[in-house]
């Protein structure tokens, strides 16, 4: 056995023991296990990957003890000046992997309470990491080490990170209103670690900026303000990635094109290529800048203005029949490099304050009908 291969055998068995854990039926110690081994399977398939591509996992101070997850994660997703071969991880995954060595540290030192939700989130994202890990790096696949199974049973169903993030902060702020401030921080903690892994930052805070962060959110500060890279990864990173090139006249030697406007185009015209320049300009609300538009544009005098919250205005749109309509809301939107992102258009906020304001929705009813679907 080469050396590598012993780190890779390591990794894939604290993964598997990871997600035997993540789907036991009982909660003794499950959120803990499950982000310690990830986080363990996370640091030996690493220093295995490094190794394979001709890389160094010994610490340069001579004491024959290996880098840390956090440097290994560096390298992979940098390279070093000696080997570039052992670049293969991107920002977004290394972001990721750094927000669950957060999330763990929490676990094993402190007191951490992570929504069933986000773990579930962050463990689904942490399987497709490892996956293209083995992929990439081994030429090998995940359902050679894990049976080839369907979901398993379960009483909710996955969100999205935009909802669960918008709960968490509601919750926080009831625990602080009924002065539960140890229970709120703990909360924190777990939205904490997704911002510090976004901003590669992988210092555990102290108690002081905790209570800074922990305040913002009970005076109802702006996400962008109290996570700032949490808040851009939900919102920022527009990007037209893919596709073909037009040359619309300049020096790009793209195909050859001439733009017209849509509204120029006749009936009888013959249209070869049709494309939308900006597709994020027709859906320009991100999840909760949506929230905050509808909020925002709601009366004075209307009982919800502020208080709309986002799993709340999904069910809205389920009930008026919106959610699975083009005009009013995309699922995925392209980003670039892959990545997409829900968008809502400025049709979809009007459509919304009109009907609450106009009595046509019930805000409970619809939610009480329709959170089932978003895991509720």
């Amino acid at each position: 056995m080469t050396d590598y291969e012993g780190y890779k055998s390591t990794a894939t068995d604290s993964f598997r023991i990871a997600v035997e854990l993540f789907n036991r039926p009982f909660e003794n110690g499950r959120t803990e296990g499950v982000l310690i081994l990830l986080d363990h399977s996370f640091e030996m398939l690493l220093k295995a990957a490094i190794l394979r591509r001709g890389g160094e996992i010994r610490a340069d101070d001579g004491s024959g003890q290996t880098i840390s997850l956090e440097k290994c994660v560096k390298r992979c997703r940098d390279g070093t000046r000696d080997n570039q071969r052992i670049q293969f991880l991107s920002k977004s995954e290394a972001a990721a992997i750094f927000s669950l060595n957060n999330l763990r540290d929490y676990a094993q030192h402190e007191q951490v309470d992570v929504r069933e939700q986000q773990l579930y989130l962050q463990s689904r994202q942490c399987t497709d990491i490892f996956e293209m890990i083995l992929t990439r790096v081994f030429n090998e696949s995940l359902s050679q080490y894990l049976p080839d199974r369907v979901l398993p049973l379960s009483t909710t169903v996955p969100t999205d990170i935009a909802s669960v993030i918008d709960q968490e902060i509601d919750e926080i702020q009831e625990l602080m209103d009924e002065g539960a401030t140890d229970e709120a921080r703990n909360k924190l903690k777990a939205l904490d670690s997704v911002e510090r892994g976004l901003a590669d930052d992988g210092d555990t805070p102290d108690h002081s900026e905790l209570t800074t962060k922990l305040e913002a959110v009970d005076d109802d500060q702006d996400l962008e303000d109290i996570f700032p890279s949490t808040f851009a990864a939900l919102t920022d990173g527009v990007d037209s990635g893919g596709g073909v090139r037009i040359n619309l006249g300049s020096d790009d030697p793209g195909l050859p094109a001439q733009y017209v406007p849509e509204d120029e185009i006749d009936e009888d015209d013959d249209v070869y290529l049709f494309t939308e320049k900006n597709i994020h300009g027709r859906y320009p609300f991100n999840p909760m800048q949506f929230k905050k538009q509808v909020n925002s544009e709601l009366s004075e005098d209307c009982d919800w203005k502020g208080e709309l919250s986002l799993p709340r205005l999904k069910s809205i749109l389920v009930e008026m029949r919106l959610w699975e309509q083009e005009k009013f809301h995309q699922s995925e939107l392209p980003l670039g490099a892959g990545d997409t992102r829900p968008g809502y258009s400025p049709s979809c906020v009007d459509s919304v304050v009109e009907a609450i304001e106009a009595g046509e929705i019930v805000v409970e009813d619809a939610w009480e009908a329709n959170k089932a679907k978003f895991g509720y």
